[in-house]
């Protein structure tokens, strides 16, 4: 069947394009704390890589609506590939530098950018309304395998290959993916309209877009909402390494299966969304934000004052962070298909991408503050701040009525 081809293949590109972008993203993060042996370096690096989705997303969004996506993609992709073979054939003999490594993930995380809106508007389009939660899942279910596989494979790799290997592996990875996308129908199920909306220039594309999603108040409250989740997650993700590194001590082997544990759960829980094609309702998002709540609260614990967990740490953490992950999915996956059922094929592409710069332009932010604040405040009393701030939040959700039109346009 056409459809199923369009599926599997659509998956088997992203899979060979993310596995050698993970690889590199492992070896680059692994080779800046080698030769820096810098925090601030790492930073640096984390910023790279998240500001441009801040950024670009709406103007990534505006271009995905006014040119061919299919080109977009498989332009995205190659263009990937070439930069990164060239990167690997000009890189001098005297070693690699921490400013090409930089420039290298800038490049790719603003080509990452447009792939990533292009791809993510085409849902729709490649397949059809009853397999978009199962594209949609299946897509996160390939990138939680990937994140467990790419530390092992990269660290395998990295100890026995020149870390300019790297380079050439990702390069080839997007070039074969770039491929594969050739060959998927972008139009398969798409409307006549957006090729109306190809006719008129970017900058006019932008503003429309950012027009429709300020007159969809149930989009613009969940993107409220989402930027809360960010914020509080995104500060989390800075205070977990701090308290396994520095205060349980955890070693870097025991670190990595903790983190094992996140990617496990996603998997999980991203086959029990596909099968049982789990839509978004307001009572399914109350419930997610008072689990993260609760999840925070639960991370807390071990790190109060008198409290000491012994050797129960890293099964204690590995079970947390598989319950965190599950939660993620469980609101992720029927949310981004809500918002790729809903809104029209024209404006897609423009509207995922404001909704998406909304929603995690605080990330940079939260990065900032909290480093800043884990110096002066101990870190439980931050995920104890976040814990009942997320869950006082989350009551408000029930009686949002915004969030109740939602519901009803989805029944």
């Amino acid at each position: 069947m056409k459809e199923i081809r369009n599926l599997w293949l659509t998956l088997c590109g992203k899979g060979v394009s993310q596995l050698g972008s993970k690889l590199f993203g492992f070896a680059m993060s692994y080779y800046i704390l080698k030769l820096t042996g810098s925090a601030q370096s790492f930073a640096i690096s984390l910023l790279i890589t998240t500001l441009p989705i801040v950024l670009l997303s709406p103007i990534a969004g505006a271009i995905a609506d006014k040119m061919s996506r299919k080109a977009l993609v498989v332009g995205a992709d190659f263009i990937s590939g070439i930069v990164m073979l060239l990167f690997f054939f000009f890189i001098p003999k005297a070693g690699l530098s921490l400013w090409m490594i930089y420039l290298a993930e800038l490049v790719l995380a603003v080509l990452f950018v447009f792939l990533n809106s292009a791809f993510g508007a085409s849902y729709p389009n490649i397949v059809s309304r009853n397999n978009l939660t199962k594209i949609n899942a299946y897509s996160q279910s390939m990138d939680s395998i990937l994140s467990i596989l790419s530390p092992i494979l990269g660290g395998i790799i990295y100890g026995l290959l020149d870390i300019k290997l790297f380079f050439l592996i990702n390069g080839i990875s997007f070039i074969l993916s770039s491929f594969s996308e050739c060959f998927i129908d972008f139009n398969m199920f798409a409307s006549a309209k957006r090729v109306e909306s190809e006719k008129t220039s970017i900058v006019q594309n932008l503003k429309e877009g950012f027009s429709y999603v300020l007159k969809q108040k149930a989009f613009m409250t969940i993107a409220v909402y989402a930027f809360v989740i960010n914020f509080f997650l995104s500060g989390f993700s800075i205070i977990l390494p701090v308290d396994l590194i520095t205060t349980h001590g955890i070693s870097p082997e025991v670190n990595g299966w903790i983190q094992a544990a996140f990617p496990i759960g996603a998997i999980i829980m991203s086959i029990i969304v596909g099968k049982k094609n789990i839509q978004f309702s307001q009572t399914l998002f109350r419930n997610a934000m008072l689990l993260f709540s609760i999840l925070l609260l639960s991370f807390a614990i071990p790190v109060l004052p008198g409290i000491s967990f012994g050797i129960l740490v890293p099964g204690y953490y590995s079970l947390m962070m598989f319950g965190l992950a599950m939660v993620v999915i469980l609101v992720n996956v029927p949310l981004q298909v809500l918002f790729q059922l809903t809104i029209e094929d024209e404006y897609r592409g423009r509207a995922m991408g404001v909704l998406g710069a909304m929603s995690q332009g605080v990330m940079p932010i939260a990065y900032i503050l909290t480093g800043v604040l884990l110096d002066v405040v101990p870190s439980y009393v931050l995920l104890l701040f976040d814990a009942f701030a997320l869950g006082i939040i989350a009551l408000s959700v029930q009686k949002n009525s915004k969030l109740k039109e939602v519901a009803l346009t989805e029944g």
